[in-house]
């Protein structure tokens, strides 16, 4: 099983999911399948990133070396998307290519066979997904027995088992170098799904408007018709922007249905817009829906409401700051 990057910022995702490959980037080093071993992969690479230090280089080249020739077909690759919290997962098709048609920075790739492309986080263990959080843009995933563990969460995924992830023993490499700011997040995650779970996560939601300078009303539990909270500007609640959010806490993607279904009780309700906060994010539907309605409707998935969290976190009442106990941290990004 292999982790395989999409560029630091995700600017290969769509081109990889829509054209059914892995890639990496080093588009400089052209064509690499005539090289015969991998001290002659160094050499090149040295010729065309001379302003690296020799263990740079050879850390680098033993990724490529590893996607060029050490992955397998059959073999699963798992593709931590950087555009939303979710995982794609596949399997090897294809040996070693170097295309010149797919996109200007998608030359080196290996065919594949997506099983999932919307995998929630959420489905893996904390333990795997730090296994998924390491700086390097092709690793094999080895600890934490994670080629028996991340397969048997894709089938539970596949088969509709609504089940989120728990706490546990994270087996450490000291020397490995993993990106902590996706750790925090996960954690982040996990603890609110915790403390928030069902109709509680909609008090998060109103806590985080509040701040924003909403006045939030929250449904109460039961059948809400279609409308978890209402909130809008001003001191009574009645100016603009009014909106109406719906709160999703399962770990399933919500689906076009869900914002079909706000979108006319915005109309109904005399609302600005809409927003849908879905823990287990969106499927393409939704979001191209979304896209379609940019005016009306806005998304918030984990990472989303994350964010916003972090934005008011220092604001929030000490009620809410106790339910969710953060620290603001500062650290050094490494080098690709």
């Amino acid at each position: 099983m292999w982790l395989v990057r999409a560029g630091r910022t995700g600017h290969q995702e769509n081109a990889a999911l829509e054209h059914n490959v892995v890639a990496i980037g080093w588009e400089e080093l052209g064509d690499l399948s005539k090289i015969k071993d991998k001290d002659e992969l160094i050499k090149l690479y040295e010729s065309n990133y001379s302003e690296l230090k020799a263990r740079a280089i050879s850390h680098k080249a033993n990724q490529i070396w590893r996607f060029a020739t050490e992955m397998e077909i059959g073999d699963y690759v798992v593709l931590p998307l950087k555009t939303e919290p979710v995982i794609a997962i596949g399997q090897v098709t294809g040996e070693y290519e170097f295309n010149t048609t797919i996109a200007e920075e998608v030359r080196h790739i290996r065919r594949v066979k997506w099983l999932t492309t919307d995998m929630p986080r959420t489905r893996l263990d904390q333990d795997l997904l730090y296994s998924l959080g390491a700086f390097m843009t092709v690793c094999r995933i080895q600890r934490n027995d994670a080629e028996t563990r991340i397969p048997q969460a894709l089938q539970r995924y596949i088969n509709g088992v609504d089940l989120l992830s728990t706490p546990q023993n994270i087996d450490v490499d000291e020397e490995e170098i993993v990106d902590l700011e996706a750790i925090g997040r996960d954690q982040i995650r996990i603890l609110i799904e915790r403390e928030f779970a069902g109709h509680r996560l909609q008090d998060l939601v109103a806590a985080i408007l509040k701040v924003e300078g909403f006045q939030p009303v929250v449904s109460p539990p039961g059948k809400d018709g279609g409308v978890d909270i209402l909130a809008g500007k001003g001191v009574l609640g009645l100016e603009e922007p009014r909106i109406c959010v719906q709160v999703k806490a399962t770990a399933s993607p919500a689906g076009i249905d869900v914002i079909n279904s706000l979108l006319g009780v915005v109309s109904s309700y005399g609302a600005t817009y809409g927003l849908v906060v879905s823990l287990g994010g969106f499927t393409k539907d939704a979001r191209n829906k979304a896209k379609e309605q940019f005016f009306k409707v806005r998304l918030w998935d984990s990472d989303d409401l994350i964010e916003a969290l972090l934005r008011v976190y220092d604001d929030l009442d000490e009620d809410m700051q106790a339910s969710l106990p953060l620290k603001r941290a500062w650290v050094t990004v490494p080098a690709e």
